[in-house]
């Protein structure tokens, strides 16, 4: 059995039984952290980077396994940690649904322990060895390492920058240039080549992410919302959000409301074979 401290494993799971059962199996080889809901899981994840995240789709109302799953995809920093997703809810639509927004792999309980811990070492071996080959190749390029240096110090300063200006105006552009102590110009230059996206559109996916999240929490109304994220517009903000999720504000603000209902529904089942 191959053990690697270094490696840490995110377990998002609510059923406080299945959760120390996993952190206990798992911690044989890898470093464990859970939380029992999504709030906590992405207060976590502000500060935490882990190689891997056992997520559970039917979480405590607000936040669900798919809305964890969407802000990991649109966040630079987290989006290519892997995710195995895990249902009691056997739905073609639903492993579909979880596939679709970028999770690497799926289990339905109840499920064999050692089919999981496969899963978890295959997908954690993967990344491992993706990084590896990247670090060899930029190290046969690039005979110093000062450009990688510079490019994750620009990364680690303009996303600092940009979530103090996330709540401000929408034409935050020229102040976040100026705070990095460059023209406009160059900091989409560089926007381009680390993230391939302008600072304006990197800026709104950070505004619809949150949105998410508030409109789930029902943290004010849709035009609270809207205004408190910096939009100046009501209509725009439904546009945008409608565009990246596929539904309105009102309807997702519905949709999470009628989530904490269908939470009490999932059947009981020994989660483990």
């Amino acid at each position: 059995m191959t053990t690697n401290k270094n490696n840490t494993v995110l377990i998002v799971e609510d059923n406080e039984d299945l959760r120390k059962n996993l952190t206990e199996s798992l911690a044989i080889q890898h470093n464990v952290r859970s939380a029992e809901n999504g709030s906590v899981a992405l207060e976590m994840l502000k500060t935490e980077s882990p190689d891997l995240i056992l997520l559970d789709i039917m979480l405590p109302f607000p936040l669900d396994g798919f809305s964890i799953l969407r802000h990991l995809k649109n966040e630079p920093r987290l989006s290519l940690i892997p995710v195995i997703l895990v249902s009691g809810l056997k739905s073609d639509q639903i492993i579909m649904d979880g596939l679709k927004l970028g999770a690497n792999d799926f289990i339905v309980k109840p499920f064999k322990l050692n089919e999981l811990l496969l899963k978890c070492n295959n997908l954690i071996n993967i990344k491992n060895n993706l990084k590896q080959s990247f670090e060899r190749e930029v190290y046969l390029k690039i005979p110093n390492s000062v450009e990688l240096d510079v490019e994750a110090e620009f990364k680690k300063k303009f996303e600092s920058v940009v979530e103090n200006f996330i709540e401000g105006s929408q034409n935050s552009v020229p102040l976040i240039a100026e705070k990095m102590l460059m023209s406009v110009s160059t900091l989409e230059r560089w926007t381009r080549r680390l993230y391939n996206t302008t600072p304006k559109q990197f800026i709104l996916n950070l505004k619809l992410n949150k949105a998410e999240i508030y409109l789930r929490q029902r943290l004010g109304s849709v035009n609270e919302i809207a205004y408190n994220l910096g939009f100046n517009s009501v209509s725009y903000f439904c546009v945008c959000f409608k565009k990246k999720y596929g539904k309105t504000p009102k309807t997702m603000m519905r949709s999470a409301a009628g989530e904490k209902n269908n939470k009490a529904a999932e059947p009981e089942m020994s989660y483990i074979q």
